[in-house]
């Protein structure tokens, strides 16, 4: 029976990827399906129940099995490209058994609640974050703490709202996250930039720029940065906290892959006063069904922060879903969400050892390739003679999708010439093929 309804299951879907049913059409019945494979009705039934547990198919009593809408483009091209452009991981990763668990649970301990209009997050999730958070060496009240969709939500609402310092300039490192660039344009806000490279940042001009201009906040992303895939460095970050306290100005540390870090690392967050500091996490890399994020905001700050949330309702959204924050909350509570990074990071482990094989190559040939070794993101410095355009149509034509590095720039005219690549998407043998096409091409200019 084993056999039959597994031939049965591979036989379908293969045969929904080939585009041989349709989207919302009847599969074939149970009884045509018992006397094709010469089985009993259970083996058929069965099959169909596996594909319903993947999402592929659904039921509709008294009719049959559909396929779900969608599905057919979203095989096809998970089965076609190489995807080393995205940041967000596969979520065939994820441990979907422990999600839907959490999920049903979830919706079983809250579905008569409502958020009532509560922007701070509910209750019950935001009670057992301080002691969470302390894992991180992040100390912080309940008070302090906001649950919302995603750190991009909560930069929009600290770069239009005032400061106690009474500044405006809003500091970025240069490169960095490229949809807070495009927000900071979008919104005709006095920006400046510092630069960020494979060994940092200069701090003798990070404490000139401090002195010298109205810096309201400073931007940064401390550990696993994108696109460089680098880490500052403990001294650095030391520095940073005590010129934020030496010179008034904020700093907003985006620490969205900390869960995931592999080695023991403190935020900024860690060595400064508190009252300077705004910590921002987010959950999009190791629970992407769910969109989630929290922000740590300094007391001082709070009042305009809550002014300001509601204003942001007459055009967006800020608080995740009432699904979404129950289910991190059991996630957390259960230790599933720790389950979940150790299992993340033995596989981001095995994942950059190939990439780092690849990089060593192309290192020895004299291209230079930043990061690695944490996080998802890395960087190849393309030579003066390769157009990063050309090589990315190049790859294109191979089934390779990657990005250009200067949609990182604010001024993207001061990009390096090079390719921000991404692992989170591809798998050990995708990763072993796509990269040896990404390196060899590279070589053959």
């Amino acid at each position: 029976m084993d056999l039959i309804y597994k031939t049965i299951v591979k036989d379908l879907e293969e045969e929904i990827i080939n585009n041989k049913y349709r989207a919302k059409k009847k599969l074939p019945s149970v009884r045509i399906l018992c006397k094709k494979y010469n089985c009993s009705k259970n083996t058929v039934i069965k099959a169909y129940e596996e594909l319903k547990s993947k999402h592929i198919v659904y039921a509709v009593p008294q009719s049959g099995y559909y396929i779900v809408e969608g599905i057919i483009g979203n095989n096809t091209q998970n089965k076609n490209v190489l995807d080393f452009s995205s940041g967000n991981p596969d979520i065939n990763d994820l441990y979907i058994p422990d999600l839907k668990h959490c999920l049903d649970r979830s919706v079983d301990s809250y579905g008569n609640m409502s958020l009532n209009d509560n922007v701070l997050g509910i209750d019950s999730l935001r009670s057992i974050l301080p002691s969470y958070l302390a894992n991180f060496q992040v100390f912080t009240k309940k008070e302090n703490i906001f649950v919302n969709l995603g750190i991009q939500q909560a930069l929009s609402i600290l770069t239009q709202m005032p400061f106690p310092n009474g500044k405006h300039i809003i500091l970025i490192e240069q490169p960095t996250y490229s949809y807070f660039i495009q927000f900071l344009k979008f919104s005709k806000v006095e920006t400046m930039t510092i630069e960020r490279t494979e060994k940092g940042l200069d701090l003798d001009k990070l404490a000139f720029l401090f002195k010298n201009y109205d810096i309201k906040f400073f931007y940064t992303v401390t550990r696993n940065h994108n696109p460089l895939g680098t880490s500052l460095n403990k001294g650095q970050r030391i520095k940073i906290a005590e010129l934020a306290k030496k010179y008034d100005v904020y700093i907003v540390e985006d620490d969205y892959f900390g869960d995931v870090d592999i080695d023991k690392y403190d935020p900024i967050y860690s060595y400064g006063d508190k009252k300077h500091h705004i910590y921002l996490k987010s959950y999009s890399k190791i629970l992407p069904l769910i969109r989630i994020g929290i922000s740590i905001i300094p007391t001082d700050l709070l009042d305009a922060f809550r002014k300001y949330l509601h204003f942001a309702y007459y055009y967006s959204y800020f608080s995740a879903s009432l699904v979404s924050q129950a289910t991190l909350e059991i996630y957390i509570k259960s230790n599933l969400l720790k389950k979940q990074t150790n299992s993340i990071k033995k596989d981001y482990l095995e994942r950059s050892k190939i990439l780092n094989k690849y990089y060593s190559k192309l290192k020895q040939q004299g291209i230079k390739c930043i990061g690695g070794s944490s996080g998802f993101y890395s960087y190849i410095q393309l030579p003066n003679n390769i157009n990063p355009n050309i090589l990315m149509h190049e790859l294109e034509s191979e089934n390779i999708v990657i990005f250009n590095g200067k949609k990182y720039f604010l001024d993207e005219k001061l990009g390096e010439h090079g390719l921000r690549l991404s692992i989170a998407r591809t798998n050990k043998e995708e990763l072993e093929k796509g990269l040896k096409i990404i390196s060899d091409k590279i070589l053959t200019y």
